[in-house]
């Protein structure tokens, strides 16, 4: 291959790269910008801190429910025909969430944009193996998808914010009609048709159960403190949750195409690393969104005045990502994992300071919380993806992904069920979050060293 051959096909992965780039910045944007316009939906349309929790937790919920069995329909029909019809479902979602005339509406159009995020998000994975297949260059690859992704988080409180203040709340899911319009154009133009493989069985009994067990757990946690707990159907749908879950737990150890094959389990490091993921996203996300709730419906700040506030949270997870990768080399996977843990016991301990303002101990509590999260999370991937093959490490990082997108939907649901029934919220889930992250950081600690296993 000549030299100019060699630039063009690398302009041309660039190119690729971004395009693949496009669905997860809208779907990792969309998780945190929401949060910025919670009280301005809820203003318009007159709604319950429940209905609102619905509005943001509905696409986690369908988010998480579909990831792994995406998966598999990636393989089936390509991953470049699943990919683009991801992306055109949560295009149009996004459109139909910006013009929505209910909190029903909107709560209903967020659910068809997890569904979209689900079916993109996998087979991001699959086109990235294709057009790198060398495991070097694909290292690379996934590292920039990776680092450009996370400008999506960092972006999002402060886009949030200015987008609501200068055009309102509609604006934060109209801007992905463009993005979307150029991820389609480019994806149609330039992805490559990935070969059908011969896939697993699509798990249609586990899937149904998994939705519906996600479902119940999102119910009873957000229309909680509406309902009530004697004086409700609340009962019996916590019932029926747990037969669900039973019952889920059953099939996959029965089925011959489980989606959650639970022989990954049988490895108590790939274990701790999905709870770790578990329990960070809870807190992180849990503890976002109440902060976005507290500082604008009992502080009064505006929309641009949240964003800015959260502002050092995303620079120092932005800052977080792109280091720590480098620093586990010289760390090791164990130490960087509690060491990560132990930051965000001190972060969230001291957001417990926040008072009405942002000081200089509020800043280092978020560096502290934002930092530790973004150490754990690279040797927590490389636990999960310890000993797997290529065949194996996809189904492994799935499985790693529902685990921290399930985090995610319970720690959102969580929090609106504090923020409705406490005095003090934020200084709650601080708290439960700080205790979360100590014995998570013990918890591995004492159970590798009585094991004697590494990480």
């Amino acid at each position: 291959m000549s030299q100019p051959d060699l630039v063009i096909n690398t302009q041309r992965q660039m190119i690729l790269l971004i395009t693949l780039c496009v669905g997860m910045f809208m779907a990792i944007l969309d998780v945190n910008v929401i949060n910025i316009a919670t009280i301005n939906i809820q203003s318009e349309f007159h709604s319950s801190i429940t209905a609102i929790t619905w509005a943001v937790d509905a696409y986690n919920l369908s988010l998480s429910g579909l990831m792994l069995s995406s998966g598999v329909l990636a393989d089936r029909f390509g991953a470049r025909r699943i990919w683009l019809l991801g992306i055109a479902l949560f295009t149009g979602a996004s459109a139909g969430c910006g013009t929505s005339g209910s909190i029903l509406e909107l709560i209903t159009l967020r659910l068809v944009q997890g569904i979209g995020a689900a079916l993109f998000i996998p087979a991001s994975f699959s086109l990235l193996s294709a057009i790198w297949p060398e495991s070097g260059s694909r290292q690379r690859a996934i590292g920039m998808f990776g680092g450009l992704v996370s400008v999506a988080a960092a972006a999002g409180p402060v886009v949030g914010g200015f987008l609501v203040s200068g055009m309102g709340w509609r604006s934060i899911f109209l801007i992905n009609l463009p993005i979307g319009l150029y991820g389609i154009y480019s994806g149609y133009r330039l992805l490559p048709c990935s070969p059908r493989k011969n896939p697993k069985g699509l798990d249609m009994i586990g899937q149904i159960l998994a939705i519906a067990t996600l479902g119940g757990i999102s119910w009873v946690l957000i229309e909680l403190p509406m309902q009530g707990w004697t004086q409700s159907m609340l009962p019996f749908i916590t019932l029926l949750t747990l037969l669900c879950a039973a019952g889920f737990v059953t099939v996959e150890r029965r089925t011959t195409s489980p989606m959650l094959p639970l022989y990954f389990f049988r490895s108590r490091a790939f274990n701790l690393a999905n709870i770790t993921g578990f329990f960070i996203n809870v807190s992180y996300f849990g503890s976002l969104y109440a902060l976005s709730l507290v500082l604008q419906k009992q502080w009064h700040y505006t929309p641009f005045q949240t964003g800015m506030a959260l502002l050092p949270l995303a620079v120092f997870l932005f800052v977080g990502n792109f280091s720590a990768g480098r620093l586990m080399s010289r760390w090791g996977v164990k130490t960087q994992m509690i060491g990560g843990l132990l930051m965000g016991t001190v972060g969230y301990a001291g957001m417990i300071a926040l008072d009405r303002q942002i000081t200089l101990a509020v800043i280092i509590a978020m560096a502290l919380l934002a930092g530790g999260v973004a150490f754990v999370v690279p040797p927590m991937t490389a636990t999960v993806l310890s000993g797997k093959t290529q065949d194996t490490a996809g189904t492994a990082s799935a499985i790693h992904t529902a685990f921290r997108q399930t985090g995610s939907l319970v720690g959102i649901a969580l929090a609106g069920l504090i923020f409705s029934l406490a005095d003090s919220p934020l200084t709650l889930l601080m708290e439960i979050s700080a205790l979360i992250h100590l014995l998570l950081a013990i918890g591995i600690g004492l159970t590798l060293s009585l094991s004697r296993q590494k990480l």
